[in-house]
């Protein structure tokens, strides 16, 4: 950090697994003890790439307080973030509505302390009333909202995802967050920076002692890459169905940012958001869209079998609606949603989960199912359009 930005910020600070705060100190100062731990600010997004303006528009820096989190546009008048970034307690301000009044949501930037950006108020600030800040508890509900004081309307908000099943172990993810640029003990760093992280593939919470894989999405570290400190609150995004969708907001991690990383799952928030943003939980039937599309997974689709929709025979990715374009050795190219083999609710009536060697695989319209005929037999070769990797396809033996 440079003497020009010492004390502009402080930082989220992990400290026995939880984001406890503490100041960031000057160049040659020695660093500051903290409550329960002798830790010092630490990085965020540990050897990641740094961003460009209008790369992520929709992820934001955030100040509260004093402190620093990151957050993402998921509505035009609404910021998801993490819930202790908004916790009163936490950021320790006397009220919610102090935190309310404290908040400054950066748009348009990079570099919030260099380059302010386009800067928002908000006119409300909730966390989720079921987070739970104990140790034992971390992860659990860790989300919050901010809304602000003012619609954004030059940037088209992320969508999130509402399916756990497609956010499996094995989901590969990219995670964007602001802070420091240098690793825990280093001389100097920048904060308020936004980095990148690319290719990061989720793994069992439980192999890092937590057992909360239905709350959350957990990250190995010991590559020196991942989350940290000033990153709470940040996204995790992965391609589903074409789309750079919000799966995960980042929580907490071990004190040193070296062994994982731990997000709150979005999906298994969707009574906190419902309960604030219902608009965002999507459609709840067909009735709730427009002609020609179906409600499915809480979005409205293309009808299937109908022009852009699956099932529909396609050439390239841009032919459907939902950008994925498969082909099958029997029965050619078809328009498809990706799914996870697992759980056949993830594909609508009349089409199967078709496993692949990853673990998302493809809709496939179900042997006999009145518009075609794929039935069994040799494995099909290839899906193609499913984010930028061809992956192996085939039906399951019966």
């Amino acid at each position: 950090m440079t003497p020009a930005r010492a004390g502009a910020l402080r930082l989220l600070v992990r400290v026995g697994g939880f984001a406890l705060l503490a100041p960031a100190a000057p160049v040659g100062a020695a660093p500051a003890a903290d409550v329960g731990a002798a830790a010092s600010p630490t990085p965020d997004i540990i050897g990641g790439t740094p961003t460009t303006v209008g790369q992520y528009p929709t992820v934001v820096g955030l100040e509260i307080g004093s402190f620093l989190c990151t957050g993402t546009l998921v509505a035009p008048t609404w910021v998801l973030t993490a819930g202790h970034c908004v916790d009163p307690a936490v950021v320790m301000l006397p009220s919610q509505e102090a935190v309310t009044s404290s908040v400054k949501v950066h748009f348009h930037t990079v570099d919030i302390v260099d380059d302010p950006g386009t800067v928002l108020e908000a006119s409300a600030t909730f966390k989720d009333p079921l987070f739970d800040p104990r140790p034992d508890h971390l992860g659990a509900n860790d989300l919050g909202l901010i809304q602000l004081a003012t619609p954004v309307t030059d940037v088209t908000p992320s969508p999130i995802n509402l399916s756990a099943a497609m956010a499996p172990v094995g989901t590969v993810a990219t995670l964007v967050g602001y802070g420091l640029t240098a690793s825990p003990g280093a001389p100097s760093g920048s904060t308020g920076i936004e980095f990148e992280l690319t290719n990061r593939i989720s793994i069992l919470c439980s192999s890092k002692s937590i057992n909360s894989d239905i709350n959350l999405l957990c990250f190995a570290q010991a590559d020196n890459k991942g989350t940290c400190s000033g990153d709470s609150g940040g996204p995790a995004f992965a391609i589903i169905n074409g789309k750079q969708t919000l799966v995960g907001v980042t929580s907490f991690g071990d004190p040193q940012c070296a062994s994982y990383g731990a997000d709150t799952r979005i999906d298994i928030e969707q009574q906190f958001l419902v309960q604030h943003v219902p608009a965002l939980i999507g459609c709840l039937g067909d009735q709730d869209c427009p002609a020609h599309r179906v409600c499915f997974a809480h979005s409205c689709i293309a009808q299937p079998f109908g022009p852009t929709g699956i099932g529909t025979v396609c050439s390239t990715a841009a032919d459907c609606d939902s950008a994925i374009c498969a082909v099958s050795s029997q029965d050619g190219k078809r328009c498809s949603l990706a799914c996870s083999p697992p759980d056949p609710g993830t594909c609508p009536d009349g089409f199967e989960c078709l496993k692949s060697p990853a673990s998302v695989g493809a809709c496939w319209p179900v042997p006999g199912g009145g518009c075609c005929d794929a039935g069994p037999g040799s494995p099909a070769t290839a899906l193609i359009g499913l984010g930028a990797v061809a992956l192996g396809l085939r039906r399951r033996r019966r």
